[in-house]
């Protein structure tokens, strides 16, 4: 029976380490026991929907634990929280800088054209 046991556990190790459907976590900075999963956007615009949307979420989320009498308010007001925070983390703050220097670029040359006429 043991060794039927040792066969069985070589036979899924071996499975297991030809496996190639293990691709969401990617191993964070060689850092034990912590990982990264990767998220794909086809944009800025497409990010800052997604953002919308996962605040979206949580707002209703809110309303209806205000509208139930559930014990478990605490709970999912954590989850929600966290949700939030996960939301605050993909926001492009850098790249914002940058659209305000393209803002402040194009009243400078709104300004010089309005000048030339």
């Amino acid at each position: 029976m043991e060794i039927k046991k040792l066969q069985e556990l070589e036979v899924f190790a071996s499975l297991l380490t030809k496996a190639t459907e293990f691709n969401m976590l990617k191993p964070y900075h060689n850092r034990e026991d912590m990982y990264t999963a990767k998220l794909f956007f086809s944009g800025y615009n497409d990010l800052n929907l997604a953002v919308m949307d996962i605040v979206k979420v949580c707002i209703t989320a809110l309303y209806a634990m205000e509208e139930s009498g559930d014990d478990r308010k605490l709970a999912s007001a954590l989850t929600i929280a966290e949700v939030l925070q996960i939301a605050l983390d993909l926001m492009p703050m850098e790249e914002s800088q940058l659209l305000d220097n393209c803002y402040k670029l194009h009243l400078k040359l709104k300004e010089k054209e309005a000048e030339s006429e």
